[in-house]
């Protein structure tokens, strides 16, 4: 059997509003469906939140979104510059190597 989702939003529209409202709709209600070999899964959203309490979330979870997406460049950056020295210092171990062998012979002769 397939699945189906439906996800529908009732809109209010109020006729008593006034013009100084500004127009503003909010979301009464979200059903959401999920049918799924004949089981059938109904959600009513009910929140006790209101639009600018979602908003003023929504906000704070964006301001840390982009902080993280900052401190990843960062520690990107910082990644890459720990890999470069690492190269560098193995760079430096096999030039030390080389070298000591080269003192070794100049001293057994």
């Amino acid at each position: 059997p397939s699945s189906q989702r439906a996800i529908k939003e009732l809109w209010s529209d109020d006729s008593d509003s006034s013009s100084s409202d500004g127009g503003e709709h909010f979301a009464n209600m979200y059903f959401i469906a999920i049918e799924s070999d004949n089981e059938v899964i109904s959600s009513d959203d009910k929140s006790d939140l209101s639009y600018n309490e979602l908003y003023d979330l929504f906000e704070t979870l964006y301001d840390e979104y982009k902080k993280l997406g900052s401190k990843k460049i960062l520690l990107k950056n910082k990644t890459c510059i720990v890999i470069d020295d690492c190269i560098k210092m193995n760079q430096f171990k096999e030039e030390n190597k080389a070298l000591k062998e080269k003192v070794d012979k100049l001293n057994t002769t």
